[in-house]
């Protein structure tokens, strides 16, 4: 399951559970698409909240790839809240495909999480 939070200003809230399907993506991405197209202006910040996270089906996985190399360069920052060494190992990876900062947040850290996304870097 993926679902979109809209609630927050500042970043995008991401929550992802379970075993992710094509019909999540399906779902997803068009809403994900809209919201960067409101913020047209500013690079995207997100906060991707996994619970009970168990990965991707074959079809989701495909989907969620696609998504990357498409939009890499179209986020700010990204903070990925997990509760597993192979969530953090999967976020370092994920930095392969994207321009932007991406962080691991162990699930116990959510402020510091949310603190990270809504600080502005300098530069």
């Amino acid at each position: 399951m993926i679902e979109i939070q809209h609630d927050r200003t500042d970043f995008l809230v991401i929550r992802a559970a379970g075993t992710l399907t094509e019909q999540d993506y399906e779902a997803a991405v068009p809403e994900i698409e809209n919201a960067m197209k409101l913020r047209s202006n500013r690079p995207m910040r997100v906060l991707v909240l996994l619970e009970d996270f168990r990965g991707w089906e074959l079809g989701a996985l495909w989907e969620e790839l696609k998504f990357d190399m498409k939009h890499g360069d179209d986020f700010g920052r990204m903070a990925v809240v997990g509760d597993s060494r192979a969530q953090e190992w999967g976020t370092k990876i994920s930095k392969a495909f994207f321009d932007a900062e991406v962080r691991y947040f162990d699930a116990s850290e959510r402020a510091a999480a949310e603190t990270w996304l809504s600080v502005v870097p300098a530069r």
